[in-house]
């Protein structure tokens, strides 16, 4: 009985002289599948929160680059393409905005004119204004004066998965037009 080992179990397990446990013939393959369907929903709301959240982080990012782009050019001494100056040139303002926050859907954008802070304002730019480029601005604002341009997108989720709610995100920039200016 010590010399030989015929056992089937001592011949799997590593022989009479093993410590460890004789293995069952058949392997438990039902346990993982149910491990991983338990698991899977967790993952797959864990997936679907982190794509939701980049994808708002993004959208409050590209408003905000979105008005400072807009203000960017509105703050800008000169011509347009058009021939019309840049700080009144509303529908210029405002395509500079939507095509600064391309994966924006219909955002809003408005335009005022102020010379600073606490100042009363000089004047908002008129979007329906024909030729675009608005009469009261122009005869109303010049070098010096600040223009302000603000830029507000909703955010809604693409899956209603998660308890996101919909968000609207606002950003305001300012910036003082720049010009010819005398040096006394």
């Amino acid at each position: 009985m010590y010399g030989k080992s015929n056992s089937l179990n001592q011949k799997k397990s590593g022989g009479a002289h093993s410590l460890r446990p004789p293995r069952p013939l058949r392997p438990l393959r039902g346990q993982a599948i149910v491990e991983f369907a338990i698991a899977l929903p967790v993952l797959l709301m864990m997936l679907v929160g982190i794509m939701e959240v980049g994808r708002m982080l993004f959208m409050y990012a590209s408003v905000v680059n979105s008005s400072r782009d807009a203000v960017r050019y509105a703050s800008a001494y000169g011509k347009s393409d058009n021939g019309y100056s840049k700080y009144s040139y509303c529908s210029g303002i405002v395509d500079v905005a939507q095509k600064s926050g391309f994966f924006l859907k219909n955002p809003v954008v408005s335009i005022t004119y102020d010379s600073g802070p606490s100042t009363s304002s000089l004047g908002t730019c008129n979007l329906f204004a024909n030729p675009w480029e608005d009469p009261d601005i122009v005869n109303t604002v010049d070098t010096e004066d600040r223009v302000t341009v603000t830029v507000s997108a909703t955010y809604n989720p693409m899956l209603s998965l998660l308890p996101i709610p919909a968000r609207t995100f606002t950003a305001t920039s300012s910036r003082t037009i720049l010009g010819i200016m005398k040096l006394d």
